[in-house]
């Protein structure tokens, strides 16, 4: 008798949380992330967390499953101190039905070569925030003299 009231107070708790779920999601559903150098063909190339001031960029990839809903994407990109140094944003499509592709890669870039992180050599950071909520914070380091 026990054991039949746990399991009926788990199947509750189980349907309340998954109705809850529906509205407002305990969780984003990212799948896959890295930092790299480049995009090709919506995929990362030359993952890596280490960048040389003479790189053209450094990269945040996201592979993110889909669900019925539009998401706002942001990036905040951060000086090695502590400020924020820039900010970009995108938009992640609802899925389009069953025959509809269930992931959306989306990145952002952070221009180095020419620009003032190939000033600032140190560890800098950027935060992914999903909804105004933040879902991942990456780490990554830029290194090196700059070229004449």
């Amino acid at each position: 008798m026990r054991t039949g009231n746990i399991a009926l107070t788990f199947l509750v708790l189980l349907s309340v949380g998954t109705v809850g779920q529906a509205t407002n999601p305990l969780f984003f559903p990212l799948s896959q992330h890295t930092m790299c150098k480049y995009v090709e063909e919506f995929k990362p190339v030359d993952r890596t967390y280490s960048f040389s001031v003479n790189d053209e960029q450094a990269v945040s990839w996201l592979l993110i499953w889909r669900d019925n809903r539009m998401h706002s994407v942001e990036w905040r990109w951060y000086y090695p101190e502590g400020r924020t140094y820039a900010r970009s944003f995108g938009v992640i499509p609802p899925i389009d039905g069953p025959s509809g592709y269930w992931c959306a890669p989306i990145w952002s870039c952070l221009k180095i070569d020419g620009y003032d992180p190939a000033r600032m050599p140190g560890t800098w950071k950027v935060d992914v925030i999903v909804d105004f909520r933040k879902v991942l914070t990456e780490y990554f380091t830029i290194d090196g003299e700059t070229s004449c």
